[in-house]
């Protein structure tokens, strides 16, 4: 670890030619004092905002002249002077920034680009809600962009837009407007934009926000490293309280330092870059670390990020204060950084190797649990397979008992019907036989006796005798259902006229008995003595005379008539041949074939 001393020494060992007598080189304990305490107290707790601080355009006439002199030989030989490289790390003066930073960066060949600018804009980018987003928050402190719908951020709007449209593979990520923001305050749109995109594909940016951000975690690494060798103690105290660099250097990466820090140190970080290249990115970190090294060493891990985002940016609001940190910043050697670069895609191939070993234990504990689940699932199916079997087999046995059976019961209806047709030939034969019997037997007896012939003849002429036609007789049969169903009707009407009959009477001996009951006793006696005398005379039989022959007594015979009109219709209808045919259709069974047949 370096002492003040030797830090000291290799601040006024720095290479800056004639002009290192400019700016006096102060010990790193003392560079704390160039930031006045109640300037740094001012704000308390708040974090200090971006686009903080005022720039002035000042310059001395000997700076002033040394510049002239260096951009009319640069101009004319189209190369950097040698005299540039000491007066950039000074601070280009804020009058020639915006010409000095654009011939750094080489635009004044991308005339290409800024034409390809006025296109880009025209068109529509996918990140425009982003961008409208992002750029409310962009250098709030400074009057150009506070104002909404204003012209600082209508310019950074377009120029962020144009850019996600320029680089489809990057597109837009946030960090993006602090660094046009910060070209915007020293130049147009248009050179703005062609200063935005050298920084990004030339100076190598964009590579910060690729595939997943792998080369910041490279840069990250490097950084990492170089606080180990320059700053042991306090990498030792951050991996103590497990601070790692990611923690407060991604911003200062992805931005170039433009998201927290006063204006005038953003100006010169962006000087020495675009003169030296992402060296700077590790210089200036490692110098804000140095510098800060004693407050850090005695704060925890809150502490130590509270300080990255409070404390620290406070520190460098003076210009004698960003000055002597560039200062630093260029005479810290960084020439290891290949070296750690090999060393971190070594260690990015052994994550890598790890992670593919790892990939093939995983794919082969899928792998083995899939097969697993598949010998499971195979058993099952298996269980299955042999139930099924089981039931076809079952099915198998039922069928061929069911045919088997079938088959008997064809070979006995058939065994049957083929007795049936023998016993009918049979039975045909004998009626045959009997038939020619009888007409042989009616022959004889016709020739042997006159009497029997006529009474054969007359037997002949009966109706009953011939043979019936199937057609009358089907008619005779609808006739007689037809009867049937009116006889039934007839019956249930007269059930009903009984039943109403029985309650009546029912309803009247009710009645009787109440009538009784409330009859008094005298008129009860005299009742009782009529009935005695009643019952003891003689009534005539209304069942039978003496001859035995139906009792011809008057009031027999009125009762019986009168119960006959009640049991009869009223008016039976006659059967006509046309109501025969408009009949409903009578169902034919057996039985009323069989009385038929035993009728006649």
């Amino acid at each position: 670890m370096e002492t003040s001393g030797e830090l000291d020494r290799n601040l006024l060992n720095l290479n800056l030619k004639n002009f290192s007598s400019l700016i006096p080189s102060p010990s790193i304990t003392s560079i704390d004092t160039l930031t006045p305490k109640e300037e740094y107290y001012s704000d308390g707790d708040e974090p200090l905002l971006s686009g903080t601080g005022l720039v002035s355009k000042d310059c001395s006439e000997d700076v002033l002249e040394s510049w002239a002199d260096v951009l009319g030989r640069w101009k004319s030989t189209k190369q950097r002077p040698r005299q540039l490289a000491g007066l950039v790390k000074l601070g280009v003066p804020e009058a020639l920034r915006g010409e000095v930073w654009q011939r750094l960066a080489g635009v004044e060949e991308g005339a290409e680009i800024m034409e390809r600018y006025r296109v880009l804009i025209t068109k529509e980018s996918s990140c425009e809600n982003v961008i409208q987003r992002d750029i409310a928050r962009t250098f709030p402190a400074h009057d150009f962009f506070k104002e909404a719908g204003g012209l600082g951020q209508d310019s950074l709007y377009r120029v962020s837009k144009a850019y996600s449209v320029y680089d489809s593979e990057v597109g837009y990520c946030q960090g993006l407007s602090f660094l046009a923001a910060t070209l915007l305050l020293h130049m147009p749109e248009e050179q703005a934009f062609c200063v935005l995109v050298k920084l990004m594909y030339d100076y190598r940016l964009r590579d910060l926000y690729k595939d997943g951000f792998d080369n910041l975690y490279l840069r990250l690494h490097q950084l990492n490293k170089l606080m180990e060798e320059h700053l042991d103690t306090l990498w030792i105290h951050f991996e103590n309280h497990h601070v790692e660099t990611h923690m407060f250097a991604s911003q200062w990466f992805l931005t170039l330092f433009t998201a927290r820090f006063p204006l005038y140190f953003v100006f010169h970080i962006i000087d020495v870059f675009l003169l030296q290249g992402v060296d700077t990115l590790f210089q200036v970190a490692l110098a804000l670390l140095m510098w800060c090294k004693k407050d850090l060493l005695q704060l925890d891990f809150e502490g130590i990020l509270k300080y990255f985002r409070v404390s620290l940016p406070k520190k460098c609001r003076s210009e004698e204060a960003a000055k002597q940190l560039i200062k630093l910043a260029c005479s810290i050697k960084v020439k290891k950084l290949k070296k750690y670069e090999a060393d971190f895609m070594a260690l990015k191939d052994g994550w890598e190797i790890i992670s593919l070993d790892s990939e093939a234990v995983e794919h082969k504990e899928n792998e083995a649990s899939e097969v697993e689940q598949l010998r499971v699932t195979l058993s099952r199916y298996e269980e299955e397979r042999k139930m099924m079997m089981d039931e076809i087999s079952q099915l198998k046995d039922m069928l061929k008992r069911e045919v088997n059976q079938a088959d008997t019961e064809k070979k006995n209806d058939t065994a049957m019907i083929n007795d049936y047709k023998l016993i009918r030939q049979r039975l045909d034969a004998q009626l045959r036989t009997v038939k020619a019997e009888m007409e042989d037997l009616t022959a004889k007896i016709t020739i042997s006796c006159e009497k029997c012939s006529e009474f054969l003849k007359k037997d002949e002429k009966d109706p009953l005798k011939r043979p019936a036609d199937p057609i009358k007789g089907e008619e005779r049969i609808r006739e007689l259902e037809l009867e049937l169903a009116q006889t039934k009707l007839a019956l249930v009407e007269a059930e009903c006229r009984n039943q109403n009959l029985t309650h009546q009477l029912r309803a009247a001996e009710i009645e009787l008995q109440t009538t009784k009951n409330s009859w008094p006793p005298w008129l009860s006696k005299t009742l009782t003595s009529i009935k005695e005398v009643t019952n003891k005379k003689d009534f005539p039989n209304f069942n039978v005379s003496q001859s035995g022959l139906p009792n011809t007594n008057p009031t027999f015979i009125s009762h019986i008539n009168a119960v006959r009109r009640e049991s009869l219709p009223i008016k039976k209808d006659k059967i006509t041949e046309n109501r025969r045919d408009s009949a409903p259709p009578v169902i034919k069974d057996s039985h009323s074939c069989t009385s038929l047949k035993t009728h006649h």
